[in-house]
């Protein structure tokens, strides 16, 4: 049975880290288009109920839609307002497990390194010729 890695097993976490924050970041993205439509249909009913109505049914009208309008732009601004922190959580993410990437890498170079230098060195050691044993 193969002896555990622990910077593999420490790639793995870090890719699991970056996944959960990217989903994390289309979620925040998904609800900011979501509040942006809101405030567009609200805006659009307000054009339109404006054109449409008389001016007592619009005046009676108007302040549940200002308050519909504040609520949807509010909504909006708060969405908004979390797309940055969870980019940055993907940008950390993404640097966490490149960091790990790098070390393993940086390893595998110098298990190699050192894999050649013993080859190297039995080389030397074989081209050397052979002395008879003093007596």
């Amino acid at each position: 049975m193969p002896r555990p890695d622990p910077l593999r097993a420490l790639r793995l976490l870090r890719r699991i880290e970056l996944e959960a924050a990217r989903r994390s970041l289309g979620d925040a993205l998904a609800a900011e288009a979501r509040a942006a439509e809101a405030c567009r249909q609200v805006a659009q009913a307000r054009a339109t109920e404006a054109g449409s109505a008389r001016a007592a049914d619009y005046a009676a009208w108007l302040p549940a839609a200002q308050a519909a309008a504040a609520q949807t732009a509010a909504l909006h601004e708060v969405t908004r307002a979390a797309i940055e922190p969870r980019r940055d959580a993907v940008a950390e993410a993404s640097r966490a497990e490149q960091v790990v990437a790098e070390e393993i890498a940086s390893r595998q170079r110098r298990l190699r390194q050192a894999r050649l230098a013993r080859s190297q060195a039995l080389l030397e050691d074989l081209s050397r010729p052979l002395r008879p044993p003093s007596a």
